[in-house]
């Protein structure tokens, strides 16, 4: 959770507890004020849910109350400490799921392993020139994650990427000077050469990413 979402989640439920008193209660949406309030803490329960965290509602008003008060349980610097540990444990976890897939994989027929921990297998051979880092290539791929989920796909649009290969992250880099022009290859990306602990629009820190990547063309830059 980004410590820049924290004033805008007490605001809002701030805002709530006010219109609804200091105990939760059905809403009666009687003046515009009573829906702005309601309207913002739908926001902000959806922007928790989002979070991915297991929270009690009862706590969250709870600490919101007595924050308002000014007599908080505990301090900022405390609080931002339980948040940075809530995130730790979700990468972890994702890590965790991560290496037992990597394991798994690199048992499957004709998926190689480089030093690096990339793993590979192609789906169809080449017959064109391989790309070094330094040139630029176009290609069509879908990205999805080792729960099956997919997150990004040029095909569905008809729209091949094009990208100079020292720009893109080291997975990428690595295994496309792998393939030759038309070819076509998936890629198991560890979160080690992808986008690390970090978290990347919808994909969670830590994750590993598999890749059918198609190569169209490399420009010499």
């Amino acid at each position: 959770m980004k410590m820049k979402f924290i004033p805008f989640l007490l605001a809002g439920i701030a805002i709530l507890l006010v219109r609804c008193g200091q105990e939760v209660k059905a809403a009666k949406l009687v003046t515009f004020e009573d829906s702005l309030s309601y309207s913002y803490g739908v926001q902000v329960a959806e922007m928790i849910k989002k979070q991915g965290d297991s929270l009690d509602a009862k706590m969250v008003a709870r600490a919101v109350q007595e924050a308002m008060e000014k007599n908080p349980q505990l301090t900022m610097e405390q609080c931002q400490a339980v948040l940075q540990s809530s995130a730790t444990r979700k990468v972890d976890k994702v890590v965790e799921l991560g290496r037992s897939y990597l394991a798994e994989n690199a048992k499957k027929e004709g998926v190689q392993v480089t030093e690096s921990g990339l793993q590979y297998k192609m789906l169809v051979q080449g017959t064109g020139e391989s790309p070094t880092a330094e040139n630029t290539v176009t290609v069509h791929y879908r990205l999805r994650l080792s729960d099956g989920v997919q997150v990004e796909s040029s095909y569905d649009n008809n729209a091949p990427a094009t990208f100079p290969l020292n720009r893109v992250i080291k997975g990428w880099t690595e295994g496309l000077q792998l393939m030759k022009v038309g070819g076509k290859m998936e890629l198991v990306v560890p979160s080690t050469l992808g986008y690390g602990p970090r978290t990347s629009g919808p994909i969670p820190g830590g994750s590993v990413l598999i890749f059918e990547i198609e190569l169209l063309s490399i420009t010499e830059q």
